[in-house]
Formats: C-alpha cells, structure tokens, sequence
C-alpha cells in the first residue's frame, strides 16, 4: 500500500510542479528586453492558462494589507505581483488584451500617440453583497513598450462606489475624489507612502512610444477620464457574478473612450477626446490574472515635479513629505 501511496504523491507533486511551470514569468532582464509583442502573448497565455477566478480574501486575511508595504506598489519592475505579495483590494476581474486607438489632435506623446499592445483588468474593488446594489469597480491598464517596462496606471468611479451592478454605468478616472470614513484606515495606510493617494500619475506614458523610442521633449495630460460608450452595458440590480457579465465582451469592443485634460480646471484646463480603448481579444477570467497580474502605480508627486504649477490645484491627504519609499 505504501508504494502506491508513495507514487500517487509523486503524481501530486508533478502535477503541481508542472502546474507552477506553465506560467512564464513576467518580470525579469530577459523578459524586459523582449517586444511589446512577445511580452503581451506571455501575459495573456498565462491569464489563459487557467480561467478559473480566484476567491476573495476573508475579513481575517483582509487585514494582511495593513501589514504590506505599499512601496513595491509604485516601484516594482515587470508585470506580475512581486514577492509573495497578495491582491487584497480588487481581487477578482477579467482580463483582455486592448488597443490604444490615437484620434490625434492633441500635443501629448509616447504611448498617448497609439499603441497595440495593452493588457485592461475589469474588478471590482471589494467582494459586493448582492443583496445590496452597491459594487466598487475599477480598471487596471498597461501598455508594454519593446525593450523596457511598461506603462501603467489605476482608475476608478469611486472609492465609495455606485449603486449599480452596471460595470459600464460611471466613468473612471485616475483621479478620484475623497476616501470615505469607512475607507479611511485605507486611506491612513497609504498615505504613509504618499502625499496624494487620489491619483496615479501619467507622465511615464509620454517618455517613449510603443517602440521603446524616447521622447525628445514628453507632454502628458493632467487627468484621464475614461467614458463607457453605451454600447456594453448590464443590469443596474444584481443577476449574476460581475464577471460573468465581464466575459461576454467580445474582441473589438471599445470599451472606454478616452478623455484627457490638459491641466486642472482652476488653471482654465480643457478636455479633449483623444482616444478609445478597444479590445483586440474576449474579455476572460483568470487565476493568474486575479492572483498575479501587477500594475504599477505611478506616484503623482512625479507628475508635479515636473509640473510643479499643477501642485497647488491636486488634493493630497495628510502632510506635506516626500514619497516615503
């Protein structure tokens, strides 16, 4: 009996090791220094790999976030959760590869000019109680550029959420308003990291284009605001898991048109429709999406230190200090 007690573990742990093989990693030199191509099909043939989303954290293990860092947040390199570090906000999603389709006239430049290759992660923010109508969604997107790291950033309604189990029923914005009282422990966590912890930054995407080419003198915008198009939408009252309704989004879908402001409002800034997010794949869960997939946060302080003129005009929370990573 032993024996084949012996073999069938041995089954087990092959399966399992085989299991942990077929996913390449996505983080490394090598694979940075690879095309925008070639490490866009890597993601996606992980988040493949397995369809299955993962299972919220429990309220215990929740509290895991108040004892991670937040630094490998803003400066981890590559394109999957570094460490043995965990996704305890916007835990299940779906992932599809996008399209950045430029319509031109605006000054902004990099990625802001097209590109082809990007990975969009759909999630809600916190696991919704569907007796009630509140859901929190919001968006991870990163465009990969050959040769080096990509571009990423976060966006979202609001930290308080929507009275909707419509994904597509609000626009999402890096830039978002206040936390809650009932997210202000979040809020006191990040803020020891940060100064504004209601936005990302943008300028990384105007540095080089889709090619790895640098720019010679990069604009960026202010704000994005990413405005669903009515043509995907769901019921407002719950029916179904969200993810559910996510993966019947169809490859040439544009999800978002894209939005951009030039400088805050108190500076006389204006909005112009600058793009469309279109994917170029079905929209699919993914365990190795919900337990892997990174996006970088861009710290908004390296938007204002180039722009120093905006900084008056951008809400922070807490004291004034530099970034503390």
């Amino acid at each position: 009996v032993l024996p084949v007690i012996m073999r069938l573990l041995a089954l087990v742990l092959g399966g399992l090791v085989q299991a942990s093989l077929a996913y390449d990693e996505v983080h490394s030199d090598e694979y940075l220094k690879l095309s925008a191509e070639e490490k866009s099909e890597k993601i996606f043939r992980n988040c493949l790999e397995n369809t299955s989303p993962a299972n919220w954290f429990s309220t215990f293990k929740m509290l895991g976030l108040f004892w991670e860092s937040m630094c490998p947040t803003m400066t981890a390199r590559g394109d999957e959760m570094p460490g043995s570090r965990h996704k305890y906000i916007h835990t299940v999603g779906a992932v599809a590869q996008v399209q950045w389709q430029d319509l031109g006239s605006h000054p902004y430049t990099g990625l802001f000019n097209g590109a082809g290759h990007g990975i969009v992660r759909l999630s809600l923010a916190k696991e919704p109680d569907t007796d009630y109508l509140t859901t929190v969604p919001g968006m991870g997107l990163k465009f990969l550029r050959d040769g080096m790291d990509s571009a990423n950033l976060v966006a979202m309604y609001s930290l308080a959420g929507q009275e909707s189990w419509n994904f597509f029923r609000n626009d999402f914005s890096n830039h978002i308003g206040s936390a809650s009282a009932s997210n202000l422990p979040i809020a006191i966590k990040f803020a020891r990291y940060v100064m504004h912890i209601q936005q990302v930054g943008l300028s990384d995407w105007s540095t080089h284009d889709q090619t790895g080419t640098p720019v010679v003198a990069p604009v960026f915008p202010y704000r994005l605001r990413f405005h669903p198009t009515g043509d995907i939408e769901f019921s407002d009252t719950y029916t179904r898991p969200h993810t559910e309704d996510l993966v019947t989004i169809q490859k040439g879908s544009t999800l978002y048109e894209i939005y951009a402001l030039d400088k805050p409002v108190e500076m006389g800034g204006k909005e112009n429709h600058i793009a469309n997010l279109v994917t170029v794949s079905k929209m699919v869960t993914s365990r190795w999406g919900d337990e892997h997939l990174f996006f970088r946060h861009q710290d908004m302080l390296e938007d204002l230190k180039i722009r120093p003129e905006w900084k008056e005009f951008t809400p922070k929370f807490g004291f004034n200090h530099e970034t503390n990573c």
